[in-house]
């Protein structure tokens, strides 16, 4: 059966600076491992884990620890941004993190704060992957790009502008449009087109005098239906009706500005009179806003309209 990493959406939103193509395996192949355990310390051999990153490589022993040590050491260099307490703390993902050289094992454990990333998943709101896909993808920028469009698989779209996407993919600030063409988007797309038809489509600003600037990106590829496995998970996680819609997102063009907002459907209130108010929550500022509808059925109408 198929290595599956899978993990709360918010994860996407943290950019994993300085990480390694390498480091970057043996983190998924950690959240892999660790996924639906809570907080149990769990053990792991090396053997295990060189097997599942498909170390190539014939590292030493304590060269192996240094790279296992890296990603956690990269992982609390990190601040984690809690949008709805407006914390940002130290991405202490691991409450517990040894490693053994002497009998080749990693002891692990995911802390109490960050557990809802791999745990309790809500309908819609996770993104899932083959390990091994992952792992075989050469690119460090190919591989944080991949996970974000497996976030909208079911879509084939994703829509980011420039600053986010650069934060995101952890781009050097000295980088030029021409940079980001060659050593990264032609990485992605070298690596993705063939299999998933990936189509890369620049946003500008025409706003002001001068040559039009490059705004962000379009990112169109083939759509996944989903398996009879998520789709399983996904009927499990529905407690109420209303929980479907929940972090499922909508495009709607915004009257002022003429441009497509994308929108994250955060809570969804059924009120005694038969009126549905539905909170929702602009993707790239974090805007919310809420929506008034006469009766669950005009939301459905409203919901397959502007679904993506």
């Amino acid at each position: 059966m198929n290595e599956i990493v899978k993990y709360k959406n918010d994860f996407n939103n943290q950019e994993l600076r300085k990480f390694t193509a390498e480091e970057l395996n043996l983190l998924m192949t950690i959240l892999h491992k660790v996924r639906d355990n809570g907080t149990k310390i769990l053990n792991f051999s090396f053997n295990e884990l060189k097997k599942l990153i498909r170390l190539e490589k014939n590292m030493t022993i304590k060269e192996f620890s240094k790279t296992i040590m890296n990603v956690n050491k990269k992982l609390l260099a990190l601040n984690y941004t809690f949008q709805s307490e407006e914390l940002i703390i130290q991405f202490a993902l691991f409450q517990e993190f040894v490693i053994n050289t002497k009998t080749q094992n990693l002891t692990i454990a995911v802390s109490e704060r960050f557990k809802f990333l791999l745990n309790e998943f809500e309908p819609g709101n996770w993104t899932r992957f083959e390990l091994e896909e992952f792992v075989r993808l050469k690119s460090s920028y190919t591989k944080e790009f991949y996970r974000r469009m497996k976030q909208f698989r079911s879509t084939g779209f994703w829509s980011v502008n420039l600053d986010e996407f650069k934060r995101l993919m952890d781009i050097p600030v000295n980088y030029r449009m021409c940079d980001i063409d060659v050593k990264v988007l032609k990485p992605i797309q070298k690596e993705l087109k063939e299999k998933y038809g990936l189509k890369i489509q620049k946003t500008y600003n025409t706003k002001g005098r001068g040559r039009p600037a490059v705004s962000g990106f379009i990112f169109t590829f083939l759509k996944e239906e989903p398996q009879s496995r998520e789709i399983k998970e996904e009927k499990k996680e529905i407690k109420t009706p209303a929980d479907f819609f929940i972090h499922r997102k909508v495009r709607m063009m915004d009257g002022v500005t003429g441009m497509f907002n994308t929108l994250t459907i955060k809570s969804i209130n059924e009120q005694k009179n038969g009126m549905v108010v539905v909170k929702i929550q602009n993707v790239d500022d974090f805007y919310e806003q809420e929506f008034a509808f006469n009766s669950m059925e005009h939301f459905e109408n409203w919901f397959r309209k502007y679904v993506i």
